[in-house]
């Protein structure tokens, strides 16, 4: 558990080092203006929520909250606690991997809108297209491995 806890601190780590200097590239170089704005609201706005969020489930894995699902033998809606992360900690490297894979969609579209010019070099495209086929297969690697450790310990739903 400690190791896949590190492992997805890390992952979770070099993603809000992408956010950061994404951002701030994208500040520093984009004209001033009104397209400056609404480009920031749709581009750096999600991009900060979505890692602020995953940070507070991260740090806040013993969380518990209601999941809700509804009962077909009764007629009301039951209300489950649940752990927010796994106990075999699969769930920190499937977050860190997702959120490092959101932030280098959101980074490299703002390169994009910039017009950076090492996205044009085919060594560069190569790389993300193998940065972002290693994220979605971390991320489901971990959401597989935990799923399977949930059905091990007897608590399928607890997922």
């Amino acid at each position: 558990m400690e190791t896949r806890k590190v492992i997805g601190y890390l992952l979770f780590a070099l993603a809000a080092i992408v956010c950061l200097v994404s951002n701030v590239w994208f500040i520093v170089k984009m004209p001033a203006g009104a397209e400056k704005v609404e480009t920031l609201l749709t581009h750096a706005l999600p991009e900060v929520v979505i890692v602020a969020a995953i940070a507070f489930i991260i740090t806040h894995p013993t969380t518990v909250t209601n999941k809700i699902y509804i009962n077909l033998r009764q007629p009301h809606i039951k209300r489950k606690p649940y752990m927010n992360i796994d106990p075999d900690g699969y769930r920190y490297v499937s977050f860190g991997a997702m959120t490092l894979f959101i932030t280098l969609a959101f980074a490299f579209d703002s390169f994009k809108l910039l017009g950076a010019g090492f996205l044009t070099r085919v060594h560069t495209e190569v790389a993300v297209i193998v940065l972002v086929f290693g994220c979605m297969a971390v991320t489901i690697w971990a959401e597989i491995k935990a799923r399977i450790a949930a059905v091990r310990r007897g608590t399928p739903n607890q997922d």
